[in-house]
């Protein structure tokens, strides 16, 4: 079992290729985006993916993300989308996709109309995602 984990791709790095192109800095590691759209609607997103899906031959998987700043509207969003994913939208907002917003503190799944799920989060804010293979469902950190 051990060497399969170790044969599945794990994310290590943001996939700037395939985003919403509403970036101006992307750190040359690739581990950080800096948002540059104007926020005037909806599909106005910077919608940023991992450079491979999530693993799924193990029982939990998490990551997390630094808001370093969220700018005047503080619509940030953390989840998990599929690879389909329209990337103009906010995660969650889409079928197939999760998603913890944090201007509304609300969990998005799968369409536009959320659920009030937990606290908002801003800048400075560390939130972690996670999947929990063994129950099926997802969750969040603050």
């Amino acid at each position: 079992m051990e060497e399969e984990l170790d044969s599945e791709p794990v994310p290590s790095h943001l996939n700037t290729i395939n985003s919403s192109g509403l970036f101006h800095i992307v750190s040359t590691d690739k581990m950080s985006v800096q948002y540059v759209g104007c926020q005037q609607h909806g599909h106005d997103v910077g919608a940023v993916q991992a450079d491979c899906p999530a693993p799924t031959r193990r029982i939990v998987y998490y990551f997390e993300m630094m808001v370093k700043n969220a700018g005047q509207k503080g619509q940030i969003a953390i989840g998990f989308t599929t690879q389909q994913f329209k990337m103009r939208r906010q995660p969650g907002w889409e079928a197939n996709s999760c998603g913890y917003h944090g201007d509304d503190g609300y969990l998005y799944r799968g369409q536009g109309k959320g659920e009030s799920f937990g606290p908002t989060f801003t800048s400075g804010d560390t939130i972690g995602a996670g999947i929990n293979y063994a129950s099926r469902e997802f969750f969040f950190t603050v």
